[in-house]
């Protein structure tokens, strides 16, 4: 899959009109058959919804430009005006404002996507991305066994800081938001993923988050750590 960043040969002077962004977002519009508007770039997204739109193209293997928001104020508030839009990113598809986010992954879901890809790539097949993958409900016992036999799981807490450091499962990572921004980002999608918390309610919501951003093997540990203690003991207990 082949992106570029669209980027303007010389930063705006102070005095640029706000009919001079205008020309350009036509311009970039005009020239590229499928543009985002984003924050960041397609490698290194600055926003959560931004990163779930590159994702999504990327699943469907859609060549796309992209231009950071970020790097051109004027841009960033003329496109808004442009689409008539207030949110970003928003994509445009054969020069015509398609939406943001919450769209895209509707339009992806649906497989309504399809024809307009195939109207701005007609010479292109596309297959369209699997479905998201259902959530798995696993046992500490399973979790044990899993981690012990496959080096590339990660186990991903849900609780605080405190509690982590207090008293944690071997080999699990602290999530916080640099991390979850880390695996939307730039994290292979066939990485199994088990998700705990203390009762198993939390991370379950994270893992149905984490399966919707197209990771395909998703587990949450049943009773999270609750269970684990009650189940466990201290087995792969590190306080």
């Amino acid at each position: 899959m082949k992106f570029k960043v669209v980027s303007p040969q010389s930063q705006p002077s102070a005095e640029e009109s706000q009919g001079n962004a205008r020309q350009r977002i036509e311009t970039m519009v005009e020239k590229n058959p499928v543009l985002l508007f984003m924050k960041g770039s397609p490698e290194m997204p600055q926003c959560g919804f931004s990163a779930k739109v590159c994702q999504i193209m990327q699943a469907w293997n859609i060549p796309f430009e992209s231009f950071d928001v970020l790097s051109d104020h004027e841009v960033r508030e003329e496109v808004k005006a442009f689409s008539n839009w207030p949110t970003l990113p928003q994509l445009y598809i054969n020069q015509q404002f398609v939406g943001g986010c919450d769209i895209i992954t509707e339009l992806s879901d649906t497989g309504e996507l399809l024809p307009l890809l195939q109207e701005a790539y007609p010479d292109r097949e596309f297959t369209p991305p699997p479905p998201p993958a259902e959530v798995k409900q696993v046992s500490p016992e399973k979790v044990a066994e899993q981690l012990q036999n496959n080096p590339s799981s990660r186990l991903l807490d849900l609780r605080s800081p405190g509690e982590w450091q207090a008293e944690h499962i071997d080999g699990s990572l602290l999530v916080d938001q640099e991390l979850v921004q880390e695996m939307v980002s730039s994290w292979d999608r066939n990485t199994p993923l088990m998700l705990i918390c203390y009762t198993g309610r939390t991370s379950n919501e994270a893992a149905q988050f984490f399966a919707s951003q197209g990771f395909q093997d998703v587990s949450n540990v049943e009773g999270g750590m609750d269970n684990w203690r009650s189940t466990m003991g201290s087995a792969l207990l590190n306080h």
